[in-house]
């Protein structure tokens, strides 16, 4: 595949767009559970879109490293 210089850079924002992503969604949060006491979980929100960040995150790879064309 070939890509412009200007996909390049667009790739590359992209790229920082989902790490800064990772970097608020990679924290530890407490589900409240309320029965006769009341309890906290742990949650990471990033198990829930681990996978859609592993895909996205190799679709980029694979751009990136295309052959690229002058514009």
């Amino acid at each position: 595949m070939k890509i412009s210089n200007d996909a390049v850079e667009e790739l590359k924002k992209i790229r920082n767009a989902l790490d800064d992503m990772y970097d608020k969604l990679d924290t530890t949060l407490f589900e409240k559970k309320v029965a006769v006491k009341t309890t906290y979980k742990e949650v990471n929100p990033f198990n829930d879109v681990s996978e859609n960040f592993s895909y996205i995150a190799d679709k980029l790879k694979q751009l990136e490293s295309s052959e690229i064309v002058e514009d």
